[in-house]
């Protein structure tokens, strides 16, 4: 069975797991900086990797609603949208 996804909620995608799994995947690439050679620990630090993987959350989120609210508007006009194949067990 082939389905056409015509509309994806921005809701549903901001207030679903989605941002903290990005959040968790930005946490953990803030924190391998922690490895780097030049690096001084102190709660400062930690706290500005915090601060980065929030604004990168941020920035990632802002840029999910912008590809969703394009998206929505060309398949609003005509455009196919994407096609999923789904079988049934």
């Amino acid at each position: 069975m082939k389905v056409e996804i015509k509309k994806i909620g921005i809701s549903t995608v901001l207030f679903s797991v989605f941002p903290l799994a990005v959040f968790v995947v930005m946490l953990v690439a803030a924190f391998m900086e922690v490895f780097n050679p030049d690096a001084v620990i102190n709660m400062a630090y930690i706290m500005g990797l915090v601060m980065r993987a929030i604004q990168s959350t941020l920035l990632f989120l802002v840029s999910s609603v912008f590809f969703l609210l394009v998206y929505n508007l060309l398949c609003a006009i005509g455009i196919r949208g994407v096609r999923v194949e789904l079988e049934d067990k």
